[in-house]
């Protein structure tokens, strides 16, 4: 008996946070017979917090009962798999459970007859060896962005790297993985710029489309395949319209000149390696104490930021526990 879900093509995006991944997966989720979903993590975590070994399988009660638990799993707002019974799932058998929970959202969402699931989950680029596992024919799109960019997008949030330093460094730790993948894998991984999804969207969602073996349309340039729910919509408040290309050079009035310093410093090399320049001449400059007071009192504003994140997963988890419809990050 064929299987249904034999015939869905599946992308992954991946890249460091706060690279874009939304928005590319957005764009290509406006395409026909596409579905772009929230963030999976559970998918790569449930496996690993179980230490699955795949030659004996996944117990389907412990998969269910640790799905049901899941923050990340309550914001897609849709029922758990149901089972005819326990037993052991093989990684076929995981996939066509992953894939009955995206086609639960399609239908929540009034997506029919989808053939393509957009994953744009930014730890996709992490462990992409298990995934082709679960995932054999999956390609890959590893989203790179310039890290003062990178940086000024995250430091304001209340979760991620609270410097400059620490922001470039959680760049360059990403990047090592999206770079080792490219060229262990070049057939199923293909870099994408975020710059040029921004600046040339048409000719880079065809080239990405033809990599990734999906029909190009022009309906994806409007960007309205995806709805980020309640615990990201802050944060993903430009998903829904098209690339602005004007928001590019944000990071520089964004960022104080010492900070764009720091991160050349220390992602100088890997930012002229990926093909980025660097801003600023000679060595950094001295901070100014206003700034070298902030950085000393930064492990209490770490605490303050952690706490208050903390406290919205809980808040939202609870309102998808409970069925609301609750919407941010």
């Amino acid at each position: 008996m064929k299987n249904k879900y034999d015939r869905i093509q599946t992308v992954f995006i991946g890249g460091c946070p706060r690279s874009g991944t939304t928005l590319l997966g957005a764009l290509l989720g406006s395409g026909p017979r596409c579905v772009a979903t929230p963030e999976s993590q559970f998918k790569q975590t449930i496996p690993a917090d179980l230490k699955v070994d795949w030659s004996r399988g996944l117990g389907r009660d412990e998969f269910l009962f640790a799905l049901k638990k899941n923050f990340r799993f309550r914001l897609w707002g849709v029922q758990p798999p149901g089972f005819s019974g326990g037993g052991m799932m093989t990684a076929p058998e995981y996939r066509d459970a992953l894939l009955s929970i995206v086609d639960a959202y399609a239908s929540k969402e009034q997506i029919p007859d989808w053939t393509v699931w957009i994953d744009h989950t930014p730890e996709n680029i992490l462990e992409p060896l298990g995934l082709m596992r679960i995932f054999p024919e999956a390609k890959f799109l590893h989203l790179l962005r310039d890290p003062r960019a990178v940086a000024a997008s995250l430091l304001p949030l209340d979760w991620g790297p609270d410097t400059a330093e620490h922001a470039a460094r959680f760049w360059a730790q990403k990047l090592a993985y999206g770079l080792a993948l490219e060229k262990a894998r070049p057939d199923r991984c293909m870099r994408v710029y975020f710059e040029d999804v921004v600046k040339t969207p048409e000719k880079t969602l065809k080239a990405v489309c033809t990599f990734c073996g999906i029909a190009f349309n022009e309906s994806m340039l409007a960007g309205k395949g995806f709805t980020p729910p309640a615990y990201t919509r802050n944060q993903h408040n430009l998903i829904g319209s098209a690339p602005d290309p004007h928001r590019l050079e944000a990071w520089r009035t964004r960022l104080d000149p010492w900070q764009i310093e720091e991160i050349e410093r220390i992602a100088g090399d890997l930012m002229e390696l990926s093909g980025y320049s660097r801003a600023a001449q000679g060595e950094p400059g001295r901070r100014p104490w206003g700034k070298r007071l902030l950085l000393g009192v930064m492990p209490f504003v770490s605490y303050v930021k952690k706490k208050r994140h903390g406290f919205r997963k809980k808040y939202y988890g609870a309102l998808r526990h409970r069925g609301a419809d609750g919407n941010d990050d």
